[in-house]
């Protein structure tokens, strides 16, 4: 089933349902915070301390236009006068229709938060309503179930309910939905915890609606499509009733985007969203380099862009947790860079008293966005060098480091774009289709270029290469790590004598190709019985008959996993290898960069429209302290050059936010630009 799903990704990556599209001409409010307000009923005098003017004057400092606001929360209570959900006990006003008032009255954008997957109340007095497992047990985040009424709550810990549709809990949901469009003037909704979808559900209803489709209820990933759908039924319905009362109102609904193999993505349930929220907290989420590939494959796929991190130190909803000013104005600088309105967290105070530190902080950030916004938001991401999706996140992801880290700008790849590309990419989870190796072959042979890792090179059932590789596949190899020994071709920066790999490679014989690096193995396994030393055994001093690398022509094949290997240990080794194959293969990049740091990060964006390109340049290290990723150094990068290769005339080059002019030089076809020092961020638009 993974492999089916992962072709429908690939064969229908541009295509969706148009109906619920947000037209691309229209753009996304640039400048946006979700605040969120998860508030016990053990807290009193909830939002007593509202005041419009204050709240009025935090987003005036934030220079917002967007604001999203709560209707409903984790804990199920909502905030204004509902007659079908559950008004806070504390609550004794109109607090949602006082935020739309106050933002309304200034110009302020204000879709409005609902809860779906997280309702405490809701779970507690509808056990019914929610997730559960095959064997009947409640599926839960992070909850524990043994805990006593006393103990410490886990941080984050919730019951997950279901909103399939057909079942009583999305029945109630609608129905509060609709009372909202019929109390207040909506400027979109934005609908919390859709993961269920990515997990599969045995509720009461799921299994009722299972046993009438036939779905086999021992087959997991049945179960997952199931419920996956019937979520997507819902989130259709939820659809139709905002449109009824708003029909150019947003609506979001929150986990679906993300770029991964689950329920959610391979049943494609961001097709309902009007745009795509990226929501990210990269301090602590896995670091600042997740959002390319999921910008370029959304924006690619169509879809106006919003990136959300939060204004917190390490966690969502993190009282008094505060992220640097300089660090949140980077995120958003890099959002811009990477065609993305901009959007950061926050979390009301219970007494409705805005933070203005918070708003000051995140003001300085949106005053650098309000200078540069223009040349990103609307941009396409362009570039001739295209990675092919697997859906691993480490063999993904592994490429896309070594992508950003080496500054080799690419786009999303499929059957559909491979006539636009010069060199095409493959990591090693990839599970080609005969049809799609056979496309890649052909195109192959009419000049284009690739490089593949490992097992990408398979076919379905791994015994056999079915891309054009010049080697014949012969197997795994029996030893748990080897090492490679490069020849001279691809050898430039690389050590002569044998290095490590700490995951074998496959075995394969050359036909065609001819072998770039051999493999040098072990003289064992270690093992408790057979062992050396204190953790690899010495490599053999001869080199075996394995190719540790093969070239066929303008194809490059990997025999080891070198982008899962470079997420999980990060060898420099292995990425120089990777840059030395790009080297051999590439030569008319769109976009090159000289001298710029391996923390600096470039994205070359298209603005059609305008008649422009934008190559956006990034450089602020990332800092591993303690648990968290910190951005704090700002340090002027000067001697940068770049070089654009476009099919267009350049007429003007200008670099920004200044609007300074800038001098160029041709070389062929080619525009040299020497790039002024910057710091942080810049920007050089050719118009043409």
């Amino acid at each position: 089933m993974k492999i089916i799903f992962i072709i429908l990704l690939m064969t229908s990556a541009l295509t969706g349902l148009a109906q619920y599209k947000r037209p691309f001409s229209e753009p996304m409010p640039s400048r946006q915070v979700h605040l969120d307000f998860h508030t016990s009923e053990f807290i009193p005098g909830i939002g007593e301390k509202f005041d419009k003017k204050q709240f009025q004057e935090a987003l005036k400092t934030a220079h917002l236009n967007q604001i999203n606001i709560f209707a409903k929360c984790h804990h199920s209570w909502s905030y204004y006068p509902s007659k079908i959900g559950n008004v806070h006990p504390n609550l004794k006003f109109d607090l949602l229709g006082a935020e739309i008032e106050a933002c309304h009255e200034i110009g302020v954008k204000c879709p409005i938060y609902f809860t779906v997957g997280w309702s405490a109340h809701d779970a507690e007095t509808h056990p019914e309503w929610c997730v559960r497992e095959k064997d009947g047990k409640y599926m839960a985040f992070l909850y524990d179930f043994d805990a006593k009424p006393a103990d410490v709550k886990t941080e984050n810990s919730w019951k997950w309910l279901c909103p399939a549709a057909g079942g009583a809990y999305s029945e109630m949901i609608k129905k509060q939905v609709e009372e909202i469009c019929q109390k207040y003037p909506v400027d979109g909704f934005w609908f919390d915890i859709y993961h269920v979808a990515d997990n599969g559900c045995y509720c009461e209803n799921c299994t009722k609606r299972m046993l009438a489709e036939g779905v086999d209820m021992n087959n997991h990933q049945a179960v997952v499509n199931s419920t996956a759908l019937a979520i997507k039924k819902h989130q259709t319905e939820l659809r139709e009733i905002v449109a009824k009362y708003f029909p150019t109102a947003t609506v979001y609904f929150n986990a679906t985007p993300h770029v991964r193999n689950n329920g959610s993505f391979n049943n494609r349930l961001y097709d309902l969203n009007t745009h795509q929220e990226l929501e990210d907290l990269p301090t602590t989420w896995g670091g600042y380099d997740k959002l390319p590939l999921e910008a370029k494959y959304h924006l690619q796929n169509g879809s106006p862009i919003v990136a959300m991190s939060g204004k917190f130190h390490k966690s969502w909803g993190e009282f008094g947790g505060f992220k640097h000013a300089d660090a949140i104005k980077y995120e958003a600088a890099a959002m811009i860079s990477n065609g993305a309105a901009c959007n950061f967290g926050d979390q009301l105070h219970p007494s409705g008293i805005m933070d203005m530190e918070t708003y000051r902080n995140i003001g300085k950030a949106y005053e650098y966005v309000e200078k540069i916004e223009q040349y990103g938001l609307g941009g396409m991401p362009v570039s001739r060098l295209g990675l092919w999706l697997s859906l691993d996140g480490k063999a993904d992801y592994g490429t896309v480091n070594m992508l950003l880290e080496t500054h080799n700008d690419f786009v999303i790849a499929s059957e559909k774009n491979l006539e636009n590309l010069e060199l095409l990419i493959i990591p090693s989870a990839t599970r080609l289709t005969a049809l799609q190796a056979g496309k890649i072959n052909n195109w192959v042979k009419n000049g284009g270029k690739l490089i593949v890792f490992g097992e990408g090179a398979l076919n379905e059932t791994r015994d056999k290469f079915l891309l054009d590789v010049g080697a014949d596949y012969l197997g795994k190899s029996p030893y748990n790590f080897d090492f490679t020994v490069v020849e001279k071709e691809i050898g430039y920066d690389v050590v002569s004598t044998p290095f490590l790999n700490y995951k074998t490679a496959l075995r394969c014989k050359p036909t065609s190709g001819a072998a770039l690096a051999y493999i040098r193995e072990p003289y064992f396994n270690r093992t408790m019985e057979k062992y050396s030393g204190h953790r690899a055994t010495p490599y053999q001093l001869e080199n075996s008959e394995f190719p540790a690398i093969v070239r066929n022509g303008n194809v490059i094949f990997f025999a080891h996993p070198l982008d899962e290997l470079y997420y999980t240990s990060a060898v420099r080794l292995h990425r120089q290898l990777v840059e030395n194959a790009i080297n051999l293969l590439y030569e008319k990049p769109l976009l090159a960069v000289k001298n710029l740091p391996s923390c600096g990060r470039v994205s070359l964006l298209q603005q059609e429209s305008k008649n422009r390109y934008v190559a956006h340049l990034l450089y602020a290290p990332a800092l591993q302290r303690g648990e968290v990723m910190v951005i704090e150094d700002f340090l002027p990068v000067p001697g940068v050059e770049i070089m654009v290769d476009v099919p267009e005339k350049v007429k003007k080059v200008v670099q920004i936010p200044d609007g300074k002019k800038l001098n160029f030089r041709k070389d062929g076809d080619k525009i040299i630009v020497k790039v002024p020092t910057f710091t942080m961020h810049t920007g050089i638009v050719l118009e043409y």
